[in-house]
């Protein structure tokens, strides 16, 4: 997944197809073939694109989507399906359940497995809102009753979320796999870097930190944000396990501050 925040338009192809480990690419590396999607804000509405097919079948549609875009803020996303139910593959598979996931003016992607299904119990009038099979959604609709509650606490958000998923499993059972998210508000570009697997793994491009361990690329008049970097430049920095990056436009400029959890 990546998400970017620019103070002037910028066409999104040079970080999702264009870059040496642009989305598509990685898409291709990691198999990640159960969807795709991107959500930007144009005049400050939010407007989401999203196929169920793999991105690298339908690489004429993805260039045509992104090459048509001239915007300052936008997330995009492939999937690989996580399956912590068990369902047959075909259920697995739709718009309902690619992301990034929408709500309002909300936009949200997220990498990782949810396991502690059981959660949905805590979720009250929300669960309505849940469309999909896929578990990442649950945990979108979890944020949003926090959200609701808590914004612009953040800090106090992903802490409620946490310890809602830990308390839904059996002492010693793992509640996820990765935290991991990418969502806007319209206005700020949020990052939220939290794993509890994947430290055996390595990102796909580069083979050069652990899979769960996000990036961003800052140079005042952008900011970038990435699963894993999207090229193998310098200007990379890691997010550490547990930190959450905020960054917003302040009159002529892009700043950003991280938080620990």
């Amino acid at each position: 997944m990546v998400g970017v925040l620019s103070l002037k338009p910028i066409n999104p192809s040079e970080y999702l197809i264009e870059a040496p480990c642009s989305l598509l690419t990685q898409a291709e590396m990691g198999f990640q073939g159960d969807g795709w999607g991107i959500g930007y804000y144009e005049n400050k509405c939010l407007r989401v694109f999203k196929s169920f097919k793999p991105v690298y079948e339908e690489k004429e549609l993805f260039s045509k989507v992104c090459g048509s875009l001239r915007i300052n803020l936008f997330i995009a996303h492939v999937r690989k399906a996580s399956n912590p139910r068990g369902l047959p593959r075909e259920k697995l598979i739709g718009l309902e359940n690619t992301q990034p996931f929408r709500h309002n003016n909300l936009l949200f992607a997220h990498n990782g497995s949810i396991k502690a299904l059981n959660v949905v119990e805590k979720l009250g009038e929300y669960k309505q809102l849940i469309r999909g099979v896929n578990d990442s959604e649950i945990y979108f609709v979890l944020f949003l009753k926090y959200w609701n509650l808590y914004q612009p606490n953040i800090l106090k958000i992903i802490r409620s979320i946490e310890k809602d998923l830990q308390d839904s499993v059996k002492e010693g059972e793992k509640p996820y796999s990765s935290l991991n998210a990418i969502f806007s508000d319209g206005e700020k570009l949020y990052a939220v870097n939290r794993y509890i697997e994947g430290k055996n793994l390595k990102s796909l491009c580069y083979k050069d930190s652990e899979y769960f361990r996000m990036v961003y690329r800052y140079n005042g008049s952008s900011m970038v944000i990435a699963s894993e970097k999207l090229d193998n430049k310098c200007e990379w920095r890691s997010l550490s396990d547990g930190e959450i990056l905020i960054a917003e436009v302040t009159k002529d400029k892009i700043e950003y501050r991280i938080l620990r959890l």
